[in-house]
């Protein structure tokens, strides 16, 4: 077996790299071929219909009894099961989206170790339903901050 030098590696990576430049520009020199269009037919005018313009940012914060302490544009609040929420807002928020966080609702104590997970309403089109689990993963009753920012005139 030879040995090869740190000199002579380097002539014959520069070497190689020298021979993929020439490559690559012969394959350059070619004319690029024009691209064809998939989509060939006529645009049409969309035909969808704008939501009531109702309020784009929305939020809820609601205690582990599921009362609502305060919010913009929630409607109602309610305590569903052990660690089960609905939130209903002035507006359908099926396009929207949610971000919850276990909080309290005023400045007393600390608020619970917890997580929540949210998902738009099957049965409520402008419901938000809210799934608060401490950190074991049991379902547990805590007080949350609800955000919903929908898009701007539909839903």
């Amino acid at each position: 077996m030879s040995s090869v030098s740190r000199r002579d590696a380097m002539r014959l990576m520069a070497a190689g790299g020298a021979g993929a430049l020439t490559a690559s520009a012969v394959g350059a020199a070619e004319p690029a071929q024009e691209k064809k269009t998939h989509n060939t037919e006529a645009p049409v005018a969309s035909r969808a219909k704008p939501d009531t313009y109702g309020p784009r940012e929305m939020f809820a914060v609601v205690d582990a009894e599921g009362n609502l302490k305060r919010g913009l544009h929630a409607v109602s609040t309610k305590r569903l099961g052990l660690g089960v929420y609905e939130v209903v807002f002035a507006r359908d928020v099926r396009r929207g989206v949610y971000l919850a966080t276990p909080g309290g609702h005023g400045y007393e104590g600390l608020p619970m170790a917890a997580t929540a997970s949210v998902m738009g309403r099957a049965t409520e089109p402008n419901g938000v339903l809210v799934y608060t689990i401490d950190l074991t993963g049991a379902p547990t009753g805590t007080g949350f901050h609800l955000l919903v920012v929908c898009p701007e005139g539909f839903a």
